[in-house]
């Protein structure tokens, strides 16, 4: 089996790189990822109505793919903020506020109560699935931005 490199892959590389210094940096990527589509669909098709065509056939299987999380991560949202608004998150977290008093008290509370939630959940329900801590974590994150 012959492998070929073309030039192609030289330039999805070098904007690999590119969006990976600007994740490090931490800036907005999407312009440069939107660049990116149009000069590899340049060289590929080697026309301008075909690299336009694949900037939006890539938004089109974006949004195919991540429709789900998007609709998941605002319907969190929507649910945080009427919490909010009506202050039933302050009296939830009432009974817990004399043991939480610092930031770093908060976070290992919070992790505790977690584990301490999730083991007594895969102990009575062993077969149920469960999300990951991490997944959680980036969850709970993406609430506030």
């Amino acid at each position: 089996m012959d492998i070929q490199l073309v030039p192609l892959h030289g330039v999805y590389l070098a904007f690999i790189v590119f969006i990976m210094a600007l994740l490090i940096m931490r800036r907005d990527t999407a312009m440069i990822c939107v660049v990116g589509i149009l000069s590899l669909g340049l060289l590929a098709t080697e026309t301008l109505s075909g690299s336009v065509a694949g900037i939006f056939n890539s938004f089109i299987y974006a949004t195919k793919e991540l429709i789900g999380t998007i609709f998941i991560i605002s319907i969190i949202v929507a649910m945080s903020r009427v919490l909010i608004q009506t202050g039933v998150n302050e009296m939830m977290v009432a009974p817990l506020t004399r043991f939480l008093r610092t930031p770093a008290l908060a976070f290992w509370g919070i992790g505790l109560i977690m584990m301490v939630h999730r083991t007594v959940r895969q102990t009575a329900f062993p077969k149920a699935r469960t999300a990951s801590s991490t997944t959680l974590a980036l969850r709970s994150l993406t609430m506030f931005r």
